[in-house]
């Protein structure tokens, strides 16, 4: 039956899909004589699904934006799509195929880390084909970077845990004042370096960590974590989990009596999670990596993806989708196609860099600024999550949101630019030793 499910939830989503293809193919100018292949890696299904299918709207967002705006080098950008199933040895499987059969030049995602790890080691690297996450936060890439195993051939425009944890450690001493908590995560690659760097965080600031819980994804509850975890009477409880677990893990949590104060990692840092996990109920904070939201950049992806799917993004990490697929495509365009993933990789280290030619999420300005590129000039792409700074290793550093949880509403409280996620990430380093 659960099979069954699975099948209709992927083929709804390739009806819908299909549909926004024939339109924008439709819309297509004459001009597109050449095609580029770029593969899109997603969990459009399961546990990660409702994620998966709200990232894979915006990447292809911003490859419809560029294509509108003439593509990269005269050549239409087409977007091959599959589902990861948040499983490594389907995603290893879908990655062959767009490389070997589909011959893309660079792959989109996916989701979790544990996949990404996966096709990074298996496939996209050693076949030379440039692999760029939006969301796959954990610290291992930045590890596989400094020992020299990823060869230029990986970056991300989400966040690392390494940067990320601290900040959310900032949060729960400074703004929220708690002194016990407890610390729930996903017993996976994201979520085990997630959960280690916040508990040594949240202790250099002399916070007690009463308990650090791991579970399982889908399961149908979660009684012997929440138990543990509300044990030693914690002030709050620090959520670092995916969207339909943690919903189940908050939701008993409330039930069982526990405190009605919450840290939402960013991966659940919506109104939507909200609702669905303790509405009026829930106080707290939430640790978002996202865009200024006053910028002019935000809004312009904002009214697109309104204009294209009918409602603002509701996922946390569209955003990052988004400026993944146009940095890869503006990269593309600046290297030439058939570039080698270390000059791709180089020339998104200059596009996230200040200086030259400001290109905005726009179509006028993407027009500009893919033709400034390829006639090898200098850009610098302001997109979606706002200025980002693209580092050696493959890390970005972002702006960030903090968001206060006021009877089940997430206000935004604190915008966090990126030189001020780095002053946190150095203060908080500096605090109590290593």
């Amino acid at each position: 039956m659960a099979r069954r499910h699975a099948g209709e939830g992927k083929r709804r989503w390739a009806v819908r899909l299909g549909g926004l293809v024939l339109l924008w193919a439709a819309a297509m100018p004459a001009w597109a004589s050449c095609t580029l292949g770029i593969g899109e890696l997603f969990a459009l299904s399961g546990s990660m699904g409702d994620q998966g299918q709200g990232t894979a709207r915006a990447a292809h967002l911003g490859a419809d934006l560029v294509n509108a705006a003439g593509g990269v080098r005269g050549c239409r950008v087409k977007v091959v799509t599959a589902d990861s199933q948040t499983d490594p040895a389907v995603a290893v499987d879908a990655a062959k195929r767009m490389i070997d059969i589909d011959r893309v030049r660079a792959i989109v995602g996916s989701n979790s880390s544990g996949t990404t790890i996966a096709v990074l080691r298996s496939v996209s690297e050693p076949a030379g084909v440039m692999l760029v996450s939006p969301t796959a936060a954990s610290s291992s890439f930045t590890v596989l970077a400094r020992k020299g195993l990823t060869h230029d051939a990986f970056m991300r425009t989400v966040m690392s845990v390494g940067d990320e944890g601290p900040v959310t450690a900032y949060v729960a001493h400074d703004l929220a004042h708690w002194r016990r908590v407890s610390v729930i995560y996903v017993n996976n690659a994201f979520g085990t370096t997630y959960a280690k760097i916040v508990a040594a965080s949240l202790r250099r600031l002399d916070i007690d960590v009463l308990h650090v819980v791991p579970y399982n994804a889908d399961q149908p509850s979660y009684d012997a974590v929440v138990d543990k975890a509300l044990s030693g009477g914690p002030q709050a409880l620090v959520l670092l989990g995916h969207p339909e677990g943690s919903q189940v893990i908050l939701r008993e949590w409330l039930q069982k009596g526990g405190p009605h104060q919450a840290m939402l990692a960013d991966s659940i840092a919506t109104q939507h999670f909200v609702d669905d996990s303790g509405g009026q109920l829930l106080g707290g904070w939430a640790v978002d990596e996202q865009a200024n939201m006053h910028t002019p950049s935000y809004r312009e992806f904002v009214d697109a993806y309104r204009h294209a799917y009918g409602h603002a993004p509701r996922i946390s990490y569209d955003n990052n989708a988004f400026d993944a697929m146009v940095i890869t495509l503006l990269s593309l365009a600046e290297a030439g196609e058939h570039a080698t993933p270390a000059r791709l990789f180089a020339a998104a280290r200059s596009i996230t860099r200040p200086g030259g030619t400001d290109v905005y999420p726009t179509r006028a300005s993407l027009a500009h600024g893919l033709k400034v590129a390829a006639a090898g000039g200098k850009v610098h792409y302001l997109g979606a999550t706002g200025d980002l700074m693209l580092d050696r290793y493959g890390d970005v550093t972002t702006p960030m949101l903090i968001s206060r949880i006021d009877a089940g509403h997430l206000v935004p409280a604190r915008q966090m630019n990126a030189s001020q996620v780095l002053g946190v990430v150095k203060r908080i380093d500096a605090h109590g030793g290593s």
